[in-house]
């Protein structure tokens, strides 16, 4: 009777040693996993397309070329940070794609516009090109278009957006400052004393105080100098005046801005 009892007690202190070597694993702490910070990634997209004349020349053409945005990383995210990665990265090429369908548009006008034109030296364009610059999680994006369709010159303007990674969406100038109203009146008076200043200020049209006051709903565009307002020929002054540019540095956005607007911006010390 003692073999199969000392049988039966050896079974029984093995499984016990089996369940608390279970438990010991079963409390022991998971790493966590190293997740990574989104990685942004601009690229370029491009739509171009060329019309012959009746002459067999090019008699117009277009071409666009914008951003698209990718996330190069979204495996080694965390899945909070990658939906809100993918979420932003969405919210840009959306907006991206809509400005690819209007230039492709107007630039597919140019196939009618290209019986007109006799010979490739008068040929028809519209040019579309974007650029950008980051500052912090801020992004400008500058886009300038370029046309012609006959006439003494070219039309060209500049637009600009202000896209913020970390909200992933795109953003008004004053959203940037920690109290939006500082910000619009004081760059405001600001870029007045600027404009006076300019070489071009005598061709100025006659309302450029309230352009100027509505600072925030033109071409606005951040990059390591600071703050730059663009306005496009007959926006402020003449055609002959080209492209009119007023500045404000870091020194003079900081009480502007406020604290956490420079460091959005990626200004946290300033001397």
């Amino acid at each position: 009777m003692k073999k199969p009892f000392v049988a039966l007690l050896a079974a029984c202190i093995l499984l016990l040693a089996a369940c608390a070597g279970l438990a010991a694993s079963a409390s022991v702490p998971e790493v966590d996993k190293a997740y990574e910070e989104p990685a942004y990634v601009f690229e370029q997209t491009r739509a171009q397309e060329e019309y012959p004349a009746e002459d067999g020349a090019v008699g117009a053409r277009y071409s666009c070329q914008l951003l698209m945005l990718t996330v190069s990383n979204q495996d080694r995210l965390s899945p909070e940070d990658g939906t809100a990665a993918a979420q932003a990265a969405e919210n840009f090429n959306s907006k991206m794609h809509s400005l690819m369908i209007d230039a492709v548009g107007a630039g597919q006008t140019m196939s009618e516009l290209a019986e007109e034109v006799e010979s490739a030296a008068g040929a028809y364009y519209d040019e579309t090109e974007a650029g950008y610059v980051q500052d912090g999680q801020i992004v400008s994006i500058r886009v300038d278009n370029i046309s012609y369709t006959g006439g003494a010159h070219p039309n060209r303007y500049v637009v600009s957006y202000l896209f913020d990674l970390e909200a992933g969406q795109f953003i008004d100038p004053l959203q940037l400052a920690d109290d939006p109203e500082t910000l619009r009146t004081g760059a405001a008076a600001r870029l007045l004393e600027k404009a006076e200043e300019h070489p071009a200020f005598d061709s100025f049209w006659q309302d450029y105080p309230d352009l100027i006051a509505r600072w925030n709903e033109g071409t606005v565009l951040f990059d390591g100098a600071g703050m730059k307002v663009i306005y496009s020929p007959y926006e402020i002054a003449p055609y002959g005046m080209g492209d009119v540019e007023l500045s404000l540095d870091w020194e003079e956005l900081e009480p502007l801005l406020g604290p956490e607007g420079m460091e959005r911006l990626g200004r946290t010390e300033m001397k």
